[in-house]
């Protein structure tokens, strides 16, 4: 993009990058064969059964990696446990990468949206910039397991009618308004995400009656705040993935910007916000940042139940414009992630989405041990099937595949593996089985990140990858040795 945005534009999220598909097939055998050595002990650390090692396929250098992959995914096994009661589910082919987009004729033009889940309606707003292709479909479906989740287009964008000049905040929240009006979606929940954080504010300011509660990520007050710089737009602008991954995420959470940009390429095609839109997008945010946005300066109006979450690395939105919207909004709840940045929602996997789940709906209850352990020992069938689905796709995979053909393959089982981890979550464990969950979790979502980032490795990226999954391995081992400690299950053997 050559338009030159004013100081202050918020955050855009990451187009995906280009990556050279083909990667040289000798590399890629060393270095499935090293992984696989390690990461074989992993299932038998959960399961306490020993992994079947497969034998890397010299003829096909994206099986190579492939097999790296099937050796991942059976070692973080402890199980798709049963949902909570009461929660609705979504099958992980429910994916929001395979919901149709359609268009709602509102009152104020016609909006492109996609629905994917069941139960109580969540929507979420998408920053600058963005079109609704650039949510991770990790973290949508995570959400649809428990609601029925809205993406949608801003004004201008994709098949989403353009709003009259001047765009502003308060009319991009007026378009949503009517899509919920439209699709009589009643009173639902409001996630915004940096630019779109204001917007759910002004829907919450202007129109109070729609909004039930409101998660803000990664957001700014309306009052007067600490815009991005110009150097970080520009970074983020740039096209070039080492600079916009370095202004979304932390220098040390490298496999969490690829995992993102390979799931964002498993959605269809999408054309990018026009230009003009953009231009428009980034003066209705100034007005915003300077305080001059009338749904802005009424912050403090806001009376629905607010979670304010960000990263403390945000290099886009410092950490002073969360406390100051803390403060503004009554009874804010504020929560911010330690080595995580702008998209600390998608780094954090799934302990975020459990934190919305907590905040929008009710703290799970706690299950008695000797049910965890039922559940944790009942956990393998349902994994092995879904393996037994994604290895056969894994092989029909040519030395030519394309990252969006690689990322449609890992998407359903990553989904998976993430809802595994919002089951053990879901436990409602405390004391020390609760701080083996979250070990556990913690390192199931990097090694997932892991899985994902391969669909986008190419020859000069494998050795940081090799190394990043090989550390992210043995500390999901070890965790998972700990867990089946607490919950007082034997050994594996």
């Amino acid at each position: 993009m050559t338009t030159q945005q004013p100081a202050g534009t918020p955050a855009a999220p990451p187009a995906a990058a280009t990556r050279t598909p083909g990667t040289p097939r000798r590399r890629l055998i060393i270095v499935a064969s090293v992984v696989l050595v390690v990461l074989a002990g992993v299932v038998l650390a959960v399961t306490g059964k020993r992994a079947t090692r497969q034998t890397p396929n010299p003829r096909a250098s994206r099986r190579g990696i492939a097999l790296v992959a099937v050796a991942v995914v059976m070692p973080v096994a402890l199980g798709a446990c049963s949902s909570s009661p009461g929660k609705p589910t979504t099958s992980a082919s429910a994916s929001v990468v395979l919901a149709p987009v359609q268009v709602a004729h509102t009152q104020l033009g016609a909006v492109g949206y996609r629905v994917v889940g069941s139960g109580p309606p969540l929507v979420l707003i998408m920053g600058y910039t963005g079109t609704m292709e650039a949510w991770d479909p990790r973290f949508v479906d995570a959400l649809a397991r428990h609601y029925r989740v809205v993406i949608f287009d801003n004004a201008g964008v994709g098949r989403t009618q353009p709003l009259p000049a001047p765009l502003t905040i308060d009319a991009m929240a007026d378009q949503t308004s009517a899509l919920i009006s439209t699709l009589g979606l009643g009173r639902p929940n409001i996630l915004g995400w940096s630019m779109g954080g204001m917007i759910a504010q002004a829907l919450a300011v202007r129109h109070p009656s729609q909004v039930r509660r409101l998660v803000l990520c990664a957001t700014f007050p309306g009052t007067g705040t600490l815009p991005p710089s110009l150097a970080a737009i520009r970074a983020l602008l740039s096209g070039v993935p080492q600079e916009v991954g370095a202004e979304l995420f932390p220098a040390d959470q490298s496999m969490a910007y690829e995992a993102l940009t390979a799931g964002i390429s498993s959605y269809p095609a999408a054309l990018p916000a026009p230009a003009a839109t953009i231009a428009a997008q980034g003066s209705a945010s100034g007005q915003w940042f300077g305080g001059t946005d009338p749904a802005g300066r009424q912050t403090a109006a806001i009376s629905v139940p607010t979670l304010i979450a960000d990263g403390t690395a945000d290099r886009l939105d410092p950490v002073a414009n969360d406390h100051a919207l803390a403060r503004l909004i009554p009874k804010a709840r504020l929560v911010l992630y330690p080595d995580a940045g702008h998209a600390f929602l998608f780094q954090e996997g799934a302990p975020f989405t459990f934190l919305i789940e907590t905040f929008l709906t009710a703290p799970p209850k706690p299950l008695s041990l000797p049910r965890m352990r039922a559940q944790v020992l009942a956990a393998q069938a349902p994994l092995s099937l879904a393996g037994k689905t994604w290895n056969p796709e894994l092989k029909t995979l040519k030395p030519d595949a394309t990252p969006a053909q690689v990322a449609l393959i890992d998407h359903p089982f990553a989904a998976a593996l993430t809802k595994l981890d919002d089951q053990l979550l879901n436990f409602g464990a405390t004391g020390t089985v609760g701080a083996a969950i979250t070990t556990f979790v913690h390192a199931d979502e990097n090694l997932i990140d892991d899985v994902l980032a391969r669909a986008v490795q190419h020859s000069s990226t494998l050795g940081t990858w090799k190394t990043a999954i090989t550390q992210d391995t043995r500390a999901t081992q070890n965790a998972a040795a700990a867990l089946r400690k607490a919950l007082g299950l034997p050994p594996a053997r």
